[in-house]
């Protein structure tokens, strides 16, 4: 039988686990390690914070019914039904400037739980109720004993999920987050990172995209080529015209796309989507990949739109190659992703058939009050019907935070140009590791600025997800790197 905890409070840990009831969250700093043992269950209707220099290790289960908050230590269980449960009312957080490392995950809260840490899952990702929002720069890592998540339209993951690499060589693929494939060429190991919501939609040759794109990375030299397949959601398909789904295709550094080697398709009478004709040709595994319909063309071939932090402000950067009866930008902002305000407006070239740069910039945006702004481009035609691009996200920090920019990214030959500018001088830590979090290069200093970081390293990274892990005094950030 299980032994079941149900902890209101810790205020102090010794041996055991305690059964005080003082505080209603639990808080753990210092040299201090909370175990729960195999076949251990305990409860916490509140939050849990690990603090620096303090463990947390869950060989049994704990049920989260707020936040979890790691700042410290959460070690890998090796219990193999090591489990967390999220299973709040209210939204919940799985935070903090460390990583959460688990081994089952099951997320039980319609309010929904969002990921703000670097988290991966060694067992089975359970999605009962919810949607599992995770942040651009902490993509959940699905690590290679992890099976393929099943989501449904109201318990799904929204944002970048990775399956880190799996040895595939010649065989078959099972569908996992939606890629299939036969056997055919040798890949070697095979990267998938899958990314859906408002930030998944783009412009693939002026047609509109679902909310869902793959970006498939492969260790195999040469371009080896595969017949892919994909599935996804209905509640991804963007208003797209399914009955004609249109495959697309991107390289890096993705600011163009070309039609893919499959046919258009009727996909519309499941869901989800399963996008798999037959005599579909195969085509190099390696790349970027979405659907549209040709439904929605936009009259400007947008070759490339960019956003970024620059000091207070946020700066829009975008590129036409031609204009058919453009008449002006509106620059829409969002505090949450899905509700869009005017920020601006930058007028068009109205015909033109030569590249056309554009700039704007939006103003003091910390007084917006949230970590992340959303921006995405509202052109509208003379005859004022309106299209809209992809969206673009902005990290919101004061005048004095940690500035950390790399750039271009995904990258591909050379790595990228990676700078970091720290408030005043001080101690300064860099790490660069793979999905998995295994070390590949590590940085100290307490210089304030540190400009050309990694190079050497990034120039020889296989196709893949990467992650630069910068901490200084009393913040920390996590920027995922992309390789082609």
């Amino acid at each position: 039988m299980k032994k079941f905890y149900f902890l209101v409070t810790l205020t102090t840990l010794v041996s055991n686990l305690p059964i005080g009831a003082v505080w209603a969250q639990v808080s753990v700093t210092g040299p201090v390690t909370l175990y729960i043992g195999p076949g251990g269950v305990v409860a916490v209707p509140a939050s849990v914070t690990v603090g620096a220099g303090a463990t947390l290790t869950n060989e049994g289960q704990l049920d989260l019914g707020a936040d979890l908050i790691n700042n410290g230590t959460v070690t890998a269980p090796t219990a193999p039904a090591a489990l967390l449960r999220t299973v709040g009312t209210a939204p919940q957080n799985l935070a903090g400037s460390a990583t959460i490392a688990l081994r089952n995950l099951t997320v039980n809260n319609a309010a929904g739980v969002a990921i703000g840490a670097n988290t991966t899952v060694a067992g089975t990702l359970t999605l009962t109720s919810g949607l599992v929002a995770i942040a651009d720069g902490t993509p959940l890592v699905l690590l290679p004993t992890a099976p393929d998540p099943v989501e449904t339209t109201t318990a799904r993951l929204v944002g970048p999920v990775v399956m880190a690499a799996r040895t595939v060589n010649e065989a078959a693929f099972e569908p996992f987050l939606g890629v299939s494939m036969p056997a055919g060429a040798s890949v070697g190991a095979l990267t998938i990172t899958r990314v859906t919501g408002p930030t998944a939609i783009i412009t693939a040759a002026g047609n509109t995209s679902l909310a869902v794109y793959w970006e498939l990375g492969t260790t195999a030299a040469g371009s080896p080529a595969r017949v892919l397949s994909f599935a996804w959601l209905a509640a991804l398909d963007n208003g797209r015209n399914m009955a004609a789904a249109t495959p697309w295709r991107s390289t890096a550094p993705y600011a163009t796309w070309t039609r893919s080697a499959g046919p258009t398709a009727n996909v519309s009478a499941t869901n989800p989507r399963q996008y798999a004709p037959a005599g579909t040709g195969t085509e190099p595994v390696a790349g970027r990949f979405t659907f549209s319909d040709p439904n929605a063309p936009l009259p400007v071939e947008l070759t490339a739109f960019t956003a970024r932090r620059q000091g207070l402000h946020a700066q829009l950067d975008w590129t036409t190659a031609s204009e058919k009866n453009n008449a002006y930008f509106d620059v829409e902002r969002s505090r949450d992703g899905r509700v869009f305000e005017r920020a601006g407006r930058i007028a068009g070239q109205g015909n033109s058939s030569t590249a056309r740069n554009y700039q704007f910039v939006d103003a003091n945006v910390s007084q917006y009050g949230v970590p992340t702004l959303y921006y995405r481009l509202r052109q509208l035609d003379q005859d004022q019907k309106a299209h809209h691009s992809v969206v673009r996200t902005v990290a919101v920090e004061g005048a004095k935070a940690l500035l950390v920019s790399a750039w271009p990214n995904p990258s591909a030959g050379p790595g990228p140009h990676i700078r970091v500018e720290q408030p005043t001088d001080g101690p300064l830590t860099v790490l660069l590791t793979d999905a998995t979090g295994r070390l590949l290069g590590e940085y100290r200093t307490h210089a304030r600025v540190s400009d050309g970081l990694f190079a050497a390293e990034t120039a020889t990274l296989p196709s893949g997800v990467y992650l630069l892990r910068v901490t200084t005094t009393g913040t920390s950030q996590v920027v995922k790197l992309m390789r082609e």
